[in-house]
């Protein structure tokens, strides 16, 4: 009973649904990019930090 429900709702918002101009599309694409570089870069710097730190033999706990 619930599944056809879920079915029903997913068909609905396809239905609705529209493609976005390349103006939204390229909005969305810069968006998630400057995301992506920024958790990337974050990783990257903390990854370098605990490698320098367990070269230089910083014990931890």
């Amino acid at each position: 009973m619930w599944l056809t429900e879920k079915v029903k709702t997913m068909v609905r918002v396809l239905k609705l649904s529209e493609k976005p101009d390349r103006a939204g599309f390229m909005l969305s694409l810069k968006v998630f990019l400057i995301g992506l570089l920024l958790v990337g870069g974050i990783a990257f710097v903390i990854h370098l930090i605990a490698s320098f730190l367990q070269l230089t033999g910083v014990k931890f706990g």
